[in-house]
């Protein structure tokens, strides 16, 4: 995914619908500070290659595990402060605490350290408690960590996933870093459901008729919800977990050309009509 490409499909929503001139916007901002500042970052090789690769997708093993990762403290505060900033400027409502957050307590590097390897490690418990550590809201400030951080899993995914086969993966969480799929998408030609993840943006296939959240594969508990007057964005909802995940079906476009954090916020519409029926979004962030 390029800037060029985001430009082009920004306008091509807004235009579809003018109300999402603000979010677009601010994602497009987004993009743009993450796409710059990554090219700060040092390419890292790939740790493992050819059989290894097939090995750790066999064995349910991560192709990215927490230690596996380098995170340099001077690029990530970088990229926090000026995505920090991003959000202050262009963001709609209240960014409390941010401005001090950005100025003071972001300086701290062991603090910020055992939040980073917190985050890494998918340690959940662990990571809430030293995020109450900041004065900045903890939602804001895993946003705030996550849009940072995913940079640097691109300049190692991308190879990585280029050489996994992820056609068809049981597994709700991304075979390369384990976060949570951001939503999917279906191929029109073969009808593949395809997840992206929310931090890295690798893609894989993932069984149609299942929960990605909590694996629950009974079809009399699954369901799905759409727009009166467009069936071809759709919200599958698990009663057993009481999660949701969107999938889209792309018109026209190439798998390369359908940007899914675009689509994620032009249906939240749909998110507030699973919300009210008691869903929770199985992804954390939105503006992945």
């Amino acid at each position: 995914m390029n800037k060029s490409l985001v430009n082009r499909q920004v306008k091509r929503y807004v235009e579809a619908n003018p109300k999402l001139k603000g979010i677009m916007g601010l994602y497009r901002e987004i993009f743009s500070v993450q796409r710059k500042l990554s090219q700060e970052i040092p390419d890292q090789l790939p740790h493992i290659e050819g059989a290894q690769v097939s090995y750790r997708i066999e064995k349910d093993r991560l192709l990215i595990e927490a230690d596996e990762l380098k995170v340099d403290l001077s690029i990530l505060k970088r990229m926090m402060r000026e995505l920090g900033k991003a959000l202050e400027e262009k963001g709609e409502g209240s960014l409390e605490g941010m401005s001090g957050f950005l100025a003071e307590e972001l300086d701290d590097d062991d603090k910020l350290r055992g939040l980073v390897d917190a985050f890494l490690a998918h340690e959940d418990e662990e990571l809430s408690r030293r995020m109450e550590g900041y004065s900045l809201d903890p939602a804001l400030l895993y946003m705030l960590l996550h849009i940072s951080l995913a940079p640097l899993y691109w300049k190692m995914a991308g190879t990585l996933a280029r050489k996994a086969d992820l056609g068809q993966v049981p597994r709700g969480t991304c075979p390369v870093c384990g976060d949570l799929p951001v939503m999917g998408f279906l191929r029109p030609e073969e009808g593949l459901r395809v997840l992206e993840c929310s931090l890295c943006g690798t893609r894989w296939g993932f069984p149609r008729i299942m929960c990605p959240f909590c694996n629950n594969a009974d079809h009399n508990t699954l369901k799905y919800i759409f727009a009166d007057d467009d069936d071809s964005r759709r919200v599958y909802l698990c009663d057993k977990c009481k999660k949701y995940v969107k999938v889209s079906t792309p018109t026209s476009e190439k798998d390369e050309e359908f940007v899914i954090p675009l689509e994620d916020l032009a249906t939240a519409h749909l998110d507030l009509a699973a919300e009210e029926k008691g869903y929770q979004r199985g992804c954390r962030t939105a503006l992945s």
